[in-house]
């Protein structure tokens, strides 16, 4: 039962660095290639400035 435990703690803590990373690269890209993943400047800097644990 303890390494269920340990392994969904894993996946969780996983998918929030993930988000935590993908939302700071947001940051790194320019209008060009946010425009080619169709989003605005506006919309990457409110999605970067979003702690990891929201959605």
């Amino acid at each position: 039962m303890m390494h269920v435990r340990l392994a969904n703690w894993r996946l969780a803590w996983q998918r929030q660095w993930q988000r935590h990373y993908t939302r700071r690269r947001l940051r790194d890209l320019d209008a060009r290639l946010l425009d080619d993943v169709g989003i605005s400047a506006a919309r990457a800097e409110h999605e970067a400035r979003k702690p990891f644990w929201r959605r």
